[in-house]
């Protein structure tokens, strides 16, 4: 346990997932622009910290709108903000006067408006992403029809949702998405899909995070793409939040594994159907030791080890389930 980082600490591998750039990327970059100068630890790893990320993401945004990542690296978070600034309008197609409205005096977004759309989200996004402060879920619906039965009045900064796989469908989604929910920016969470259709996805108003990402940093992206200031985001007490390496996010819903365990394979054995037994097991273990964890204070910390590494095998399993529905090409 001691060799854990710390929850505002984290190494390569983990913010190339959460702000979307390559590993190769943020090494070019400390390297030849010094864009980022991250610590080491003892064993030589680099360790990015919450400020890091909060550069990472503005650097992601404007490189992704064409600015040259040699012209804007040298330049300061405060700096940075406020050329990000100059591009919402454009990029949100609001006029200042709305942007302005949603700002306090200082220029900083007051609170993100956030729309979760489908119903495969994690109980921990369902449950985490209101327990910070500057979020505000305004809904959680099953389909935009749903969205427009309620007859909505909320602005909608963000919009997110979840997709098993990123296929050539999942752009036609997305840009209806922000069409009709008029949202500045959308999140799309996923657990498989090509790099090329990622790449294709990927844009100023669509970020593309694999569903692993800690509903913490997932609560941070959604502020900084709507152009606030992450930094000061706080978390209630009585949130659990987990570091994104060690509590996975599941990938499939009971309802996903239920179907793909009665699903017809043309593979001759039942591997798929023993593989969804196996993850429904491990997460009801999981579910068990996190209600473990929380009830009994003198061995929180038994039921802590018992819960990550659960939910490591589970994400295991998951990639291995992952792999059987791209070769039997399942759509869920």
């Amino acid at each position: 346990m001691e060799n854990f980082l710390k929850q505002d600490e984290y190494k390569i591998g983990a913010v190339s997932k959460i702000t979307g750039i390559g590993t190769e990327t943020l090494r070019a970059w400390e390297r030849r622009y010094n864009a980022i100068s991250p610590k080491r630890s003892d064993s030589g790893d680099r360790v990015y910290d919450n400020d890091d990320l909060s550069k990472l993401f503005l650097l992601k945004n404007l490189v992704d709108r064409r600015n040259s990542i040699g012209t804007i690296a040298h330049l300061s978070v405060n700096e940075l903000k406020a050329k990000w600034d100059q591009s919402l309008e454009p990029a949100a197609g609001l006029s200042a006067r709305r942007i302005a409205s949603e700002q306090d005096h200082a220029g900083v977004l007051q609170g993100c408006n956030v729309l979760l759309v489908g119903d495969e989200f994690p109980l921990r996004v369902l449950d985490g992403m209101s327990d910070f402060s500057g979020i505000k879920v305004v809904g959680h619906v099953n389909s935009l029809e749903e969205w427009h039965q309620k007859n909505p009045k909320d602005l909608v900064h963000v919009v997110i949702t979840e997709r098993p796989t990123i296929n050539e469908k999942t752009q036609e989604l997305v840009n209806q998405l922000i069409k009709e929910t008029g949202a500045w920016h959308a999140v799309v969470l996923y657990g498989f899909g090509s790099q090329s259709e990622i790449n294709k996805l990927q844009g100023p108003q669509v970020s593309t995070i694999r569903s692993s990402i800690d509903v913490y940093e997932l609560a941070r992206l959604c502020i900084d793409r709507a152009g606030g200031d992450s930094r000061m985001m706080s978390t209630s007490s009585s949130a659990t939040v987990f570091l994104e390496e060690a509590i996975p996010t599941r990938r499939y819903s009971y309802a996903q594994l239920e179907s793909l365990s009665r699903y017809p394979t043309a593979i001759q054995c039942e591997c798929p159907k023993h593989l969804t037994e196996l993850i429904k097991s491990l997460v009801a273990f999981e579910v068990y030791s996190a209600e473990c964890e929380n009830r009994n204070d003198d061995d929180a910390s038994l039921h802590s080890y018992l819960h990550a590494t659960t939910a490591q095998s589970r994400a295991i399993l998951e990639d291995a389930l992952a792999h059987v529905i791209a070769h039997e090409n399942i759509t869920i």
